[in-house]
């Protein structure tokens, strides 16, 4: 099991006082903590136009953290290729890998907010077909060859970047949980990533989700062994089970209340679900050993939800890094 950290930049001005350039320096801050603490990588989510995610341009802050950091690898998830020009994407993350020294983790969302479509005066409906052709050139693109694309959105003659990614390949993650996109994904060959709460209802559920896509991996000829299952879920530690969640609950259901998709859930509905790891390390510890059990490889820890405090933010990854992250060690690393 791999630990990461995963920020879908939810800010809340108004009711809390935090700027945007607060927030972000506080991720930023958290990004050097889990890098000193031994987390695998940490995830910037893209969003625009909300207090839902205000973050819209995540190369940017990734190239800060990968000028303050050492050893974390650093991910995108995700771009949502739709609203953007593919070439200036392959361009813009060549540069992050880069400046790396190739730690770049590439995910790749094709969109599911419908007021960013609106906002970039874009059609919803068609996003599955400009994900496709977008991605088709930063493959191109990436290649290090001159190359011309004819696709139904995007067009290029000649074109060839100078800039390249460090890693050979960088490694790739599709977000999507629901069954006929993982089908797609495991085809593809793809790393899968998503959050379990949006589209299932329990572990079992998401246990076919995996398999589902499994199958398709299998079936399409790739090697067994080299892909990822890495799911998002939120997470808060302490020391009793009654102090996490008396400090988590209010911050997650805020975040439930202003999420723009996948609305209408609550603290004690995640709860049921087993869709959350709040609680001790010993609770967190047994509910990704339930996880793990299903085929999930990497858990992206959604931390700094909801407004939640950055003391306390950093107080649970602390505590997660000393009696969680052990937990799932190999023997011969744990003496």
């Amino acid at each position: 099991m791999k630990f990461s950290l995963f920020t879908v930049f939810d800010n809340y001005e108004s009711r809390f006082g935090r700027t945007p350039e607060q927030f972000i320096r506080e991720v930023l801050e958290q990004t050097q903590a889990a890098d000193r603490l031994g987390y695998e990588s940490v995830w910037f989510a893209e969003h625009h136009f909300s207090e839902y995610g205000i973050l819209t341009s995540p190369h940017v802050l990734l190239t800060a953290a990968a000028l303050s950091t050492q050893n974390i690898r650093l991910g995108v998830s995700v771009v949502v290729l739709p609203f953007h020009n593919p070439i200036a994407v392959a361009e813009d993350y060549a540069l992050v890998d880069v400046l790396s020294n190739g730690r770049l983790n590439f995910g790749l969302g094709s969109g599911y907010l419908t007021h960013e479509f609106h906002g970039f005066c874009l059609d919803s409906k068609d996003k599955a077909f400009r994900f496709n052709d977008a991605f088709e050139v930063i493959k191109k693109a990436w290649s290090g060859e001159k190359f011309s694309h004819q696709g139904t959105y995007y067009r290029y003659a000649d074109v060839q970047l100078k800039v390249l990614p460090k890693q050979k390949p960088v490694p790739i993650w599709i977000a999507g949980l629901r069954p006929e996109g993982v089908q797609h994904i495991g085809r593809m060959g793809y790393n899968l990533m998503g959050i379990p709460y949006v589209t299932s209802n329990s572990i079992a559920e998401m246990k076919g989700v995996i398999d589902t896509y499994r199958k398709a991996y299998r079936e399409a000829g790739h090697e067994e062994g080299k892909t990822s299952v890495t799911l998002a879920l939120h997470t808060f530690v302490a020391e009793t089970r009654e102090e996490a969640r008396r400090i988590a609950e209010p911050h997650l259901n805020l975040y439930l209340e202003t999420r723009q998709y996948g609305k209408g859930a609550k603290y004690e509905d995640l709860e049921a679900r087993e869709q959350l790891l709040i609680g001790t390390p010993d609770d967190v510890i047994r509910m990704l050993k339930r996880y793990e059990e299903i085929g999930c490889d990497h858990v992206m820890m959604l931390s700094n939800f909801g407004g939640l405090p950055h003391e306390q933010v950093m107080k649970s990854m602390e505590l997660t890094a000393k009696e969680v992250m052990p937990a799932f060690r190999p023997e011969s690393a744990r003496r």
